[in-house]
């Protein structure tokens, strides 16, 4: 540049925005279906079984019978949607990660949740509840095992 050239200064009018992210920054990837499915699914299996035990506190201190209808209505409601969603983010997860354990897991966790709902009188009360119980902790464990799995292959969630 030498003297004689002007520089004119015009301001900005395009419409289109200006990224204020600094230079190699790219936005993190998007949550991948599988892994919204397997969360839902893991807290819903987890509410179960705490539903379970604080219900089972609550009708010893205020024992009304029209609570327990509506107890066990709402127990089996958040555990057929965490089974819906975790078997659902188990399925969807397993073209990447290919190990069968996570849903292994979630399909056993179901099974002795069933065992200890349908076979009450046979097993007794306090051996059906343990099942009932650890039925869906088992079933969070294998959706957090599933999580895991994914986050090791390279992508996050």
């Amino acid at each position: 540049m030498n003297t004689e050239t002007t520089t004119v200064y015009e301001p900005h009018t395009g419409t289109e925005r200006i990224s204020l992210k600094p230079l190699g920054y790219s936005d993190p990837p998007r949550a991948h279906t599988h892994a919204k499915l397997d969360r839902l699914g893991m807290w819903f299996s987890i509410v179960c079984p705490i539903h379970c035990l604080v219900m089972s506190i609550v009708l010893i201190f205020f024992p009304v019978i029209s609570w327990i209808n509506w107890s066990s209505k709402l127990d089996v409601m958040a555990l057929s949607i965490g089974a819906v969603f975790g078997l659902g983010g188990c399925l969807l997860s397993l073209r990447q990660h290919r190990d069968l354990r996570p849903l292994c897991l979630v399909v056993a966790g179901l099974a002795l949740n069933a065992v200890g709902r349908f076979a009450k009188l046979q097993l007794g009360p306090h051996l059906s509840l343990v099942l009932i119980v650890d039925g869906p902790l088992l079933m969070a464990y294998g959706l957090w095992k599933d999580r895991r799995l994914c986050k090791c292959t390279g992508h996050t969630h």
